[in-house]
């Protein structure tokens, strides 16, 4: 009975001109997104590599100078751009995608696609999670509204019930076919994003890719579960086709379009980040109440540290006192020590007040699930800030190993010269950049709470519907 009843159902939906054309749209907004998010994919990595590679030659080919001169030249740090960014661009364009690795400072990122883009050119940057995130709702509820309320209208629903066919049965047959045809197009959607994100120049390994392909299938099925049980819940509350249509509309434009907004801007007013150059002061003034007298314990110490890893054993502070090193390159390089616990604090204290920003709107996914799956999808791309303070943490272990190399360089070769000059060779001594994308276990722990709060509201939404449904039809 039920495989009659799906079949039934699925006849209905292929034969209505308004759901075929909702879906045809969004195929092509799909693909039409998808390729948008490939070509700035491909131009972002293209030029990455691009000015990665000039980075390099410019560095190894400055020829002979002070090591720490050098270092305040610096290296830069180039974000590589997550495959599936082609298909959930997250926050990536307002994080920034160089880090300029210099002495004595952690920067932030720089380069951010989203300030440097035309309002228009903003505009027209849409991808397909955001496509999937608005348009799967519509689809939904154009398939659910009249499920139940227009039976109700036209009076088949009870010869249905009267031939035989249970309550169960019922919902459980429309159910199918309007959570299956909205889980097929995001199913659909993310593979191809996956094919894609394959062949990429910088691509994940196909275990990678396909465990978070696996999970954004799984994440839009549970979004896709929660809007057919809201779509069953009002069309078994409503007496008329049209009420249920207008009451779905209004929860489609309350939760995925007002909804996301306002937890964004409460976020922002509830955890404020300071601006550019106020953070830069703060910073300041934190690495300054940090710095010690050179004649305390806590300083002599540090140079105990310094020149025992610089030779690769340890000194005593007896020992040190008849060594002939260069001074100029021990004091810089105690002062980067000392200096790291404070840079890398106030970092941690940016990172929380995101955090907090982030915790703020899950508050707010509780009235809307457009919201979990927003922080899930991000996640799972690799595009969200979790993977951006993964790479920034990275690269600040990489300018403090480059920093610390040119340090120790002026710090045991330059003892006794008045100028000293490190030669061309030295330059290939210094370690590249190199970095490897984050596992897929860090999105899992970044994203728990939003899996949670999504499968939350699938089962609510979906309990929710079947009681009422249940009851309006034993009634």
């Amino acid at each position: 009975m039920i495989n009659f009843i799906i079949r039934k159902e699925a006849l209905e939906v292929s034969r209505d001109g308004r759901t075929r054309l909702l879906a045809i749209v969004m195929l092509l907004l799909g693909l039409t997104g998808l390729l948008a998010g490939w070509a700035n994919y491909s131009d972002q990595q293209r030029n990455a590599m691009f000015a990665q590679e000039a980075d390099q030659t410019t560095f190894l080919d400055q020829g002979e100078r002070n090591p720490h001169s050098a270092a305040h030249f610096g290296r830069m740090a180039y974000k590589p751009a997550s495959p599936l960014a082609a298909f959930d661009p997250g926050a990536a364009p307002f994080m920034g995608q160089v880090i300029w690795l210099e002495a004595h400072q952690r920067n932030p990122a720089m380069f951010r696609p989203a300030a440097d883009s035309l309002e228009l050119g903003r505009l027209s940057n849409f991808s397909v999670a955001g496509i999937l995130t608005v348009l799967l709702p519509l689809l939904v509820f154009l398939l659910g509204y009249s499920a139940l309320a227009g039976e109700r209208e036209r009076g088949t629903l009870r010869q249905t019930l009267a031939s035989g066919t249970s309550t169960g049965t019922l919902f459980i047959a429309k159910f199918i076919v309007i959570a299956g045809t909205g889980i097929a197009l995001a199913t659909v959607t993310i593979a191809a994003s996956a094919i894609m994100a394959l062949f990429s120049p910088v691509a994940l390994s196909a275990a990678d890719t396909l465990i978070r392909a696996l999970g954004l299938t799984f994440f839009y099925t549970l979004y896709v579960l929660a809007l057919t049980g809201f779509a069953l819940l009002v069309s078994a509350l409503c007496a008329q086709a049209r009420t249920a249509l207008l009451i779905l509309l209004g929860i489609w434009a309350v939760s995925v379009m007002v909804m996301p907004r306002i937890g964004a801007g409460v976020a922002a007013q509830a955890h404020p980040i300071s601006d550019g150059a106020r953070v830069w002061a703060e910073l300041r003034s934190e690495v300054s109440a940090n710095r010690v007298n050179p004649d305390s314990p806590e300083y002599k110490a540090a140079e105990q540290f310094v020149i025992s890893r610089a030779l690769g054993r340890d000194v005593s502070l007896a020992e040190i006192a008849t060594m002939d090193v260069n001074a100029s390159g021990l004091r810089l390089e105690v002062t980067e020590v000392l200096d790291y616990a404070a840079i890398n604090n106030f970092y941690a204290n940016i990172y929380e007040k995101y955090a907090g920003q982030r915790d703020v709107r899950r508050w707010f996914a509780l009235l809307s699930p457009a919201i979990a799956l927003q922080h899930a999808s991000s996640a799972f791309a690799g595009t969200d800030f979790v993977a951006h303070q993964h790479f920034s943490d990275i690269a600040e272990v990489q300018r403090n190993n480059i920093v610390r190399v040119m340090n120790e360089d002026l710090l045991l070769n330059g003892a006794g010269a008045t100028t000293y000059l490190a030669g061309e060779t030295f330059w290939e001594e210094v370690p590249d950049f190199s970095y490897e994308f984050p596992p897929v276990s860090l999105a899992w722990r970044s994203a728990a709470i939003d899996i949670m709060l999504l499968l939350l509201w699938g089962a609510l939404a979906t309990s929710l519907a079947w009681n009422t449904t249940r009851k309006r039809l034993a009634a």
